[in-house]
């Protein structure tokens, strides 16, 4: 079985691969491979992009989602987070010395829902880690973050979604106190590995650079050429980005609103196709949103079974995803940090749930060949019931 559509695929032209390979080669000839003027330029250029006074580079979403929520001063507080995430989202949690508290989703955007939020924001919230899922803002987060900013609770973005992603003309990366990016291969911006910090906070920049290199700063001398050593200020960890990962990732920023505008034209003609497909229900987008479709979900009928189709799509050639099932609550890990309510919507739609390729190079034959092979898989598994 040949895989003819992958779920995802990073896209570089000719003039793309041109460009980064006489850049990498300059940093191979000079030696300056390591936090340089890419890396530099790349902070610029995205901060810019985002429309916030900062962003501080580092070598994944996880690290610069840790960074945040120490440079935030968080300690032993507890922070929201929804189930349906990749589990790096509660794990940055812990690792920064706070409490997850995983909560349920909405079933229209497959984010953390308003009630689960509203039940749960207590006196001991320091922030809520709000995951843009599959790169749709909520409709309703400015009424969360209204809340929050009455009760000094910060909101985290985490944005592994959600490059050009925007709502009333805000781009995520700049609503909540500080949004954090990835770039793995899957993203719609991807430079391998590699993350970004955006926010307006002067005092939270300064100090997620200094987290970001082991905690240090350097010592300053009057003789210059010197190295006078490092002052450490608070322990942390090595996650600097190198310079190859700025090198593709102020490629791949170049083409940010082609890249959205296509996903959103692949995702409308997805939609087109299936809206009067019976077994699936499709999830809508407000209109006053930009969606970066990282992923197109749909929901199934309860009686479609979801693995039998995926496993379909599979052998037809076409990669598919359920991310992120199991989800987090059902984790063994993390059983100590769920909320009180069940995990109603989750438990149902999780297992219901599934995303159809989506990549730059997707063709409108592509996607009627992708189509027509689901279709013909749902009607499969039906006359087989």
């Amino acid at each position: 079985m040949k895989i003819k559509y992958q779920r995802a695929k990073p896209y570089f032209s000719g003039d793309d691969r041109k460009d980064i390979l006489s850049k990498i080669d300059n940093i191979l000839t000079t030696g300056y491979i390591s936090q340089g003027k890419y890396v530099s330029e790349f902070e610029q250029k995205f901060a810019e992009k985002v429309g916030v006074g900062y962003a501080i580079a580092t070598n994944s979403c996880t690290s610069a989602l840790e960074i945040s929520m120490r440079a935030l001063g968080l300690k032993n507080k507890k922070i929201l987070v929804t189930t349906n995430t990749f589990v790096a989202s509660v794990n940055s949690i812990i690792l920064s010395g706070n409490i997850p508290l995983i909560v349920d989703i909405d079933e229209e955007t497959l984010c953390m829902s308003k009630e689960s939020i509203l039940d749960n924001l207590d006196d001991d919230v320091g922030a809520i880690m709000w995951v843009h899922m599959a790169g749709l803002i909520s409709p309703y987060f400015f009424e969360i973050k209204s809340i929050c900013d009455d009760k000094n609770i910060f909101i985290i973005e985490d944005n592994a979604h959600t490059h050009g992603a925007s709502v009333d003309g805000v781009m995520a990366g700049n609503l909540g106190e500080v949004g954090c990016f990835s770039f793995y291969p899957s993203k719609v911006l991807a430079t391998g590995e590699g993350g970004m910090i955006t926010t307006n906070n002067k005092e939270l920049a300064d100090k997620s650079r200094i987290l970001r290199y082991h905690g240090v700063v350097r010592n300053e001398g009057t003789l210059s050429g010197v190295d006078y050593g490092v002052k450490a200020i608070e322990p942390s960890q090595n996650f600097r980005m190198t310079e190859t990962s700025a090198i593709i990732g102020l490629s791949q920023l170049s083409h940010l609103d082609e890249f959205v505008k296509k996903r959103n034209k692949i995702a409308d003609l997805y939609t087109e196709y299936l809206k009067d497909t019976d077994g699936i229900s499709l999830l809508s987008k407000p209109d006053n949103t930009i969606h970066s479709y990282w992923n197109y979900y749909f929901i199934l009928d309860s009686n479609i079974d979801r693995d039998k189709l995926a496993n379909k799509l599979y052998l037809s050639g076409i990669e598919n995803a359920n991310a992120y099932d199991p989800p987090c609550h059902k984790q063994e890990i993390y059983k100590d940090y769920l909320q009180k309510k069940p995990y109603e919507i989750s438990d149902d739609i999780m297992k219901r749930h599934l995303s159809l390729p989506m990549y730059y190079e997707l063709t409108e034959k592509d996607i009627e060949y992708i189509v027509n092979k689901l279709v013909e898989s749902i009607e499969e598994l039906n006359d087989s019931n």
